[in-house]
């Protein structure tokens, strides 16, 4: 027995007054982690030193503004398996949601289960939320291409040589941060090299003996690119006739994606299966943020993971965040103080957005959303018009329509509600002078 311990054992009774967990800490590291301690009073102040040796402090079991890992996942296990049934027999998918609703991340995780299931398999997976030209889009469609179905950096550039026959691209390698190499390519965009690249997948995967997945994620901002209309007709010509290539894309503007995939005077109208992703329902939520605490050595009641589902609706995003703010300010166990505190936190983390997204609404559509807020659904009524000043009926059939497109808020039933749950608490505390 060291000295540290024969004097701990000697002060039992001063020893017992530590905290519970202090005590834990204690026991699981005293035989080489504890330098000194002192005696004053009876009670006893240990003073610890951690040699921490490749050791990172307890990682947060919630995840909110990357892709969500297969641990933080939450259920999905029928769209998980729809996707994979979907896309791994080559019918292409459009996948449609509310943002924040976890569509990206539920894709990544379908996918790497249906990479590990199927050997034959390579997906790649292409962002298209801040490509601004259709150059630059054909750029990243060849990049993550090549990148998927080869599996080295010299493979890779074999590929660019024998696949691209009309392009001459000059190729950048770098390294991250763990000294993986990757590529990139640029090239002139000709009108000729356009075909060659959209008939690149089907080329690789007949060459190679394996079926590709290409996954766009934001597909809807290629609708927004000048060229767009020429682009549209190109894609789905091409696309529509491979057989080793199935295609997935996901969006978070609901009534863009419906435009282009749902408007049968589109390209792309019903060129493979639509789905409209639900929230997670609250049976689920709550013992996954119950099990997520109790994991980390934390505690919450089944009341209060309920609460936080409540209080944001079940919505993915807020409520990995929320829950990550809580788990954070958390010792031990959740207090309904500390619940009030960290949803004050979460509205005003979330308000930069808030305060962006309503910068340009009219008067009479700040009005709109007033009256939604207090629960009106009689938009066109005399009372409500007079009341919160929503204009002329024209008006108030207009400001219905952006304010839905724009996703602000949406029919549910007979009347209208926000879309956004915490923008709702947000928009009530600064517009309505209501407590959340």
């Amino acid at each position: 027995m060291d000295v540290v311990t024969a004097n701990i054992e000697k002060n039992k009774e001063g020893y017992k007054s530590l905290p519970e967990q202090v005590q834990k800490w204690c026991f699981a590291h005293i035989s080489n982690k504890v330098i000194h301690r002192c005696i004053i009073h009876s009670c006893i102040i240990c003073i610890f030193v951690l040699r921490i040796k490749n050791k990172q402090l307890m990682k947060s079991p919630f995840q909110y503004g990357t892709l969500v890992d297969k641990e933080s996942f939450v259920n999905r296990i029928e769209e998980r398996k729809q996707l994979k049934e979907l896309l791994g027999s080559g019918i292409n998918v459009m996948l449609i949601s509310p943002r924040r609703w976890g569509k990206s991340s539920l894709v990544k995780v379908a996918m790497d289960e249906l990479m590990h299931e199927d050997k034959h398999i390579r997906v790649c997976f292409i962002d298209a939320f801040s490509i601004k030209t259709e150059a630059e889009f054909y750029r990243a469609f060849v990049r993550e291409v090549i990148t998927c179905a080869a599996s080295t950096l010299e493979k890779r550039l074999e590929d660019v040589k024998h696949f691209l026959k009309t392009i001459s691209p000059s190729i950048t390698l770098k390294s991250d941060a763990s000294d993986i190499m990757s590529f990139d390519l640029k090239f002139e965009l000709e009108e000729r090299d356009v075909m060659e690249i959209l008939e690149l997948p089907e080329k690789i995967a007949s060459a190679k003996g394996i079926q590709l997945i290409v996954c766009i994620d934001e597909f809807q901002q290629l609708a927004l690119l000048p060229d767009y209309k020429s682009m549209e007709g190109k894609m789905r010509s091409v696309w529509q006739q491979q057989q080793r290539v199935a295609y997935c894309f996901y969006g978070s503007k609901r009534h863009m994606m419906m435009d282009i995939f749902n408007n049968s005077s589109n390209p792309f109208y019903r060129f493979g299966q639509v789905l409209f992703l639900q929230k997670i329902k609250k049976e689920e939520w709550v013992p996954f943020i119950i099990n997520a605490f109790r994991r980390t050595e934390k505690g919450i009641s089944e009341e209060q993971a309920e609460r936080l589902c409540d209080i944001v609706k079940c919505h993915s995003w807020y409520l990995q965040q929320l829950c990550y703010f809580i788990w954070s300010g958390t010792s031990g166990r959740v207090t309904d103080d500390i619940i009030e505190v960290r949803t004050r936190q979460l509205i005003d983390t979330n308000m930069p957005m808030f305060m962006n997204d309503t910068e340009n609404l009219t008067a009479a559509q700040t009005a709109m959303l007033r009256a939604v807020a207090d629960g009106e659904y009689r938009l066109n009524s005399a009372a409500v018009v007079r009341k919160y000043e929503l204009g002329s009926a024209q008006t108030i059939t207009r400001n219905k329509r952006i304010l839905t497109e724009r996703d602000f808020m949406e029919k549910e039933g007979e009347r209208y509600v926000f879309s956004d749950p915490v923008f709702e608490l947000w928009f009530k505390r600064e517009y309505c002078r209501m407590s959340h």
